[in-house]
């Protein structure tokens, strides 16, 4: 049997089981602060102003993410970003699990959640995919960021809630192509 997913503090978590895989909601709780601004992004041909105050969407990489998509790389329309991990941010384990998940930015330089979903890959290290169509979103032609985590050491407690543990392994800068 599989080991549940565990999503960390601050990100509401919704999980559907279909023949097997774990299909992800989630929602982040973001705070803004209109008199803190960081960044810059081109989204729809006019240039929109990140606001960020707090850093979330900060552009980086984990080290034992050895391969990743280029900056900017379209997203949605069945395209397959290519990851490979080598497992040492999740002890290695066998059964870790990674994660992504999507934001985009609104004309007022607000970032939306998307959702997102597990990525396809065997065990806690190696290649990991995800091709996905994103149809009928606000998101068309706009920038935004793909989030990714591994969740390792998953099991229940007594109370047979979920436990686990969360470590951000990059947040990628990437461009919404939305299938109609």
């Amino acid at each position: 049997m599989p080991k549940p997913i565990l999503i960390a503090s601050g990100v509401v978590v919704a999980a559907v089981v279909i023949g097997g895989a774990v299909f992800l909601g989630t929602k982040k709780d973001t705070t803004t602060n209109n008199d803190k601004t960081s960044s810059s992004a081109q989204t729809s041909d006019k240039k929109i102003t990140l606001n960020d105050p707090n850093g979330d969407y900060k552009l980086f990489s984990d080290p034992s993410v050895t391969k990743k998509p280029a900056n900017d790389v379209k997203f949605g329309n069945g395209q397959t970003l290519t990851f490979e991990y080598d497992g040492s941010k999740t002890n290695n384990d066998a059964d870790a699990t990674l994660t992504y998940q999507l934001y985009y930015i609104q004309d007022d330089g607000k970032v939306q959640p998307m959702g997102g979903g597990n990525m396809e890959g065997d065990g806690g290290k190696g290649t990991f995919t995800v091709s996905n169509k994103v149809f009928n979103s606000s998101a068309k032609n706009r920038d935004g960021f793909l989030e990714l985590t591994g969740t390792y050491d998953t099991g229940f407690d007594e109370n047979y809630k979920i436990t686990g543990k969360n470590v951000k392994l990059g947040m990628y800068s990437v461009k919404f192509d939305v299938s109609e």
